[in-house]
Formats: structure tokens, sequence, C-alpha cells
């Protein structure tokens, strides 16, 4: 068991899958739907390798049953979120624990 699933107080709405074509025209593709997750709301700055700054305002935290890409989209309410960054958390036994992304 995840160690952040007693946490997972609060749902996405919608995962979505963006394909974008030669000609420049975007398709979203919903990948999962009504997605359990932590969800906390906040304006922090990431410093990413080659020290480029990415900001982000919210934190999410899902379990390990779900496979994010960072190509995709977060709609939760009215708002529609673009992953900044993934990072797979991982326990002692090297096991695949939650996902925690961080959204703009």
């Amino acid at each position: 068991m995840s160690l952040v699933a007693g946490l997972c107080n609060q749902n996405i709405d919608y995962v979505k899958s963006i394909v974008r074509t030669v000609h420049g025209d975007t398709t979203a593709t919903v990948v999962y739907k009504d997605v359990p997750c932590r969800w906390q709301e906040a304006t922090n700055k990431l410093i990413a390798i080659g020290a480029v700054t990415k900001e982000y305002s919210v934190e999410v935290w899902l379990t390990p049953d779900y496979d994010i890409k960072e190509t995709y989209e977060i709609k939760k309410g009215t708002e529609t979120y673009k992953i900044v960054n993934l990072s797979k958390k991982y326990d002692l036994a090297g096991k695949h624990d939650h996902t925690k992304l961080l959204l703009k």
C-alpha cells in the first residue's frame, strides 16, 4: 500500500493526453477520470537542471496505479493545468510508492 493512499482525499476530474499533429492541431483524449489524489495549492518555484527556474502553483500526489506522462494535462473543476515536473517516489524496497506532480 502506498504511503500517500490514506491522504488522497480529493479527485482530479480528468487526465488528458494531448497529441499535436504536424499541422499544429491538437487532440485531447481522456486517459483517466476521477483520479484520487492529494492536492495542495501553493505558489513556489522549482529550480531544475541547468539552472532553469520553473514556477508551479499546485503539488499533487498520486498512487502508483496511474501512469502519468509529462505531456498530459490535468483538469480539476474549471481549471486546466500543465505538468511542470513529474517525479516517481520509491519505498525502501525500491517499489514505486507514489508519483508527485508539480502543475502550472
